[in-house]
């Protein structure tokens, strides 16, 4: 594709783009770097970003007002054409449903781990040096205290006069991990999204399987452990 030049921008386009000449132990260098990059980024995201659209299909059939309501501002602020980037701000409710969807069901509930560098006190608990520290994002995400009853599906607790609501704890300060560790693709993830979600619910209806019979078969939101999630 890239030789006929029928390749579209993407980042493996712009990494072989920018190798430099054939021969040189630099292009060695930079070409296996490339491969790698390229694999983390198909290997973390069909793994994690995935797992968040496959939430989003379930969350879509149990909660059908939910999405009339998305599909109700899509079609208000695109006008029928498929939703870019440049409408985001004026999409609070799809920026809403992508924040419960990272919340309602959190893809790594337990973040990767990471060691206490110094001994420590944390809340009259005592952390001795080189312990093993283990953030819960299930645990903060389904603070009922922050988010009231936190195991329904509900975009809304991110809203507040039709707009996004600062004072509500945004699920990434958890959802991607804690400090040095903490995932380098999230923003991509958040775009790739925030871009699905919006261009799915802009040309579909996201409805549940018949059975035989043709009566819808009842989902239960039930989830099953990946290579990553």
């Amino acid at each position: 594709m890239q030789t006929n030049g029928t390749a579209g921008a993407s980042i493996a386009t712009s990494l072989i783009q920018g190798l430099p000449g054939d021969g040189s132990s630099t292009h060695t260098e930079a070409d296996l770097l490339s491969r790698n990059i390229c694999a983390i980024a198909l290997a973390g995201g069909s793994d994690t970003t995935v797992s968040t659209v496959q939430t989003f299909f379930m969350a879509m059939v149990i909660y059908p007002d939910i999405q009339k309501k998305a599909q109700a501002e899509l079609d208000q602020v695109s006008g029928g054409r498929l939703p870019e980037f440049s409408d985001r701000p004026n999409l609070p409710y799809i920026n809403a449903l992508v924040k419960e969807s990272l919340r309602w069901q959190p893809i790594a509930p337990l973040a990767a781990a990471h060691m206490a560098s110094e001994a420590d006190y944390y809340n009259g608990y005592y952390i001795p040096k080189g312990t093993a520290v283990i953030g819960n994002a299930w645990t903060i995400l389904s603070d009922s205290e922050i988010y009231s009853d936190p195991t329904s599906f509900n975009p809304d607790r991110f809203l507040k006069d039709g707009k996004l609501d600062p004072s509500v704890r945004d699920p990434t300060v958890a959802c991607f991990g804690f400090g040095r560790r903490i995932c380098p693709g999230r923003f991509f993830a958040l775009d790739s999204i925030f871009m699905t979600f919006a261009h799915v619910l802009s040309v579909f209806n996201v409805l549940p399987p018949l059975d035989e019979g043709g009566k819808e078969i009842r989902i239960k939101p039930e989830w099953t452990n990946g290579f990553i999630t």
